[in-house]
């Protein structure tokens, strides 16, 4: 009996760093947020502030300079490479989420747009 309680004692503390270990906070949904290419609405107020106050499957995102409760978007492991280049022609996406590109490449944003890339080596 003594020994059952230490293991469940083990799997509880392993649990509860499960997320950290995924990348993610305590509370933080899994997924990502889809990109947020609005204006900003400054009059607009906050509907959340982390992903519990949403609900189900919903993350709660940037949209437009305020944060709002929106469906989740699958994301790819890794994460987008800096961009430090700046653009002087009109903004081209040619991704808008990581399943329009192959692979393991992601959906980042570059100088001029979002575009399909490798993940950075971290």
């Amino acid at each position: 009996m003594r020994v059952w309680i230490l293991l469940l004692g083990a799997l509880l503390a392993l649990a509860s760093q499960l997320p950290a270990a995924l990348g993610r906070k305590k509370g933080e949904k899994s997924g990502g947020c889809p990109p947020d290419d609005g204006p900003c609405l400054l009059s607009v107020p906050d509907q959340c502030l982390e992903d519990r106050q949403c609900p189900s499957t919903m993350k709660c995102c940037h949209r437009a300079c305020f944060r709002q409760c929106i469906p989740r978007v699958s994301v790819k492991l890794g994460s987008c490479p800096k961009d430090l280049l700046q653009c002087l022609s009109p903004m081209n996406h040619l991704c808008h989420k990581d399943s329009d590109c192959s692979g393991q490449k992601r959906c980042c944003h570059g100088a001029c747009g979002r575009d399909c890339r490798d993940p950075a080596r971290d």
